[in-house]
């Protein structure tokens, strides 16, 4: 997979942690439209932008059909709302607004998933490892684990099943049987791998003394000038728009009419901001670097 050297990726782990929960947070907890199309459009860029493009189109399997699904199941079930489109065999009312709050809710849900996709990218497992290792060195190398794991098991499938596949032994060639019994020995040899993988790993913990007492850690991250003013930056952002939030400016009701939209241009402007931050930084640094090679 092709990748783009981001910026942003640069920062102090602190920033980016800092940065991920707080457009996360507000991608699952915002229901106003305006916000939920800000959040939705600079994630689908950022990604793209990343050259997580393989990861977007899979994903996308998975969102749009989900999507779709919950924008229909939930008129369904949910029978709030005035504007009755039509009645279900059982009776119950199709509401125009239980349809609409469906497509939010599947907006909530997509806006979410393609920001954790540019936290995996750059919250490496080194980052998750130093900010949490000494708070929950457990949960910390847990979760680092895993998130190193699961492309290594992917990666790993492929090879064996493309062995495979070199002598005739693949998941799609013979009959029923054969394909079944391919595919159990695929499966097997990765379930192997990973269980000699995590002892191995293990081993190496417990020789290095992981998660003794008075343990000390190296790190190349250090907290500079640039850190400390993009956090004052993404801090402002996150105050003015949860202060609007408490405040009421951000309420927006879909039962049982729909509400006009309050067009808060101010916390509209700022969530902008916090959200197309990384990819500002990136697209400045890639044109300082280009002028920096037109010079030479």
């Amino acid at each position: 997979m092709n990748t783009r050297a981001s910026e942003f990726a640069k920062f102090h782990p602190t920033v980016q942690f800092i940065y991920f929960s707080s457009v996360i947070f507000f991608a699952m907890f915002i229901r106003e439209p305006v916000f939920l199309g800000i959040s939705l459009i600079f994630s689908v860029i950022y990604v793209i932008y990343l050259g997580q493009e393989k990861s977007l189109k899979s994903l996308f399997l998975f969102i749009v059909p989900m999507f779709v699904l919950i924008a229909v199941i939930n008129p369904l079930f949910n029978h709030g709302g005035v504007t009755i489109l039509f009645y279900l065999p059982d009776g119950n009312p199709f509401t125009m607004e239980s349809l609409i709050y469906g497509f939010v809710s599947g907006g909530l849900f997509s806006g979410t998933m393609l920001w954790c996709i540019c936290l995996r990218y750059i919250m490496t497992s080194d980052r998750i490892i130093y900010l949490f290792g000494r708070i929950a060195p457990k949960l910390s190398l847990l979760v680092s684990m895993i998130l190193r794991f699961i492309p290594k098991l992917s990666s790993h499938f492929r090879e064996v099943r493309n062995a495979r596949k070199n002598i005739g032994r693949d998941i799609t060639q013979g009959n029923l049987r054969e394909r079944t019994a391919n595919g159990a020995r695929i499966v097997s040899a990765v379930i192997q791998w990973a269980m000699e993988n995590s002892v191995d790993t293990a081993d190496s913990l417990e020789s290095r003394g992981y998660g003794l007492a008075r343990r000390t850690s190296f790190s190349l991250f250090k907290f500079e000038k640039r850190d400390f003013w993009i956090l004052m930056i993404i801090s402002a952002c996150d105050i003015c728009i949860l202060s609007g939030y408490f405040l009421g400016e951000l309420e927006f009701d879909y039962f049982p009419m729909i509400s006009e939209m309050k067009w808060n241009f101010l916390l509209i402007s700022v969530y902008a901001i916090l959200c197309v931050m990384p990819l500002i930084l990136d697209i400045s640094e890639d044109r300082k670097w280009k002028y920096t090679e037109s010079k030479i």
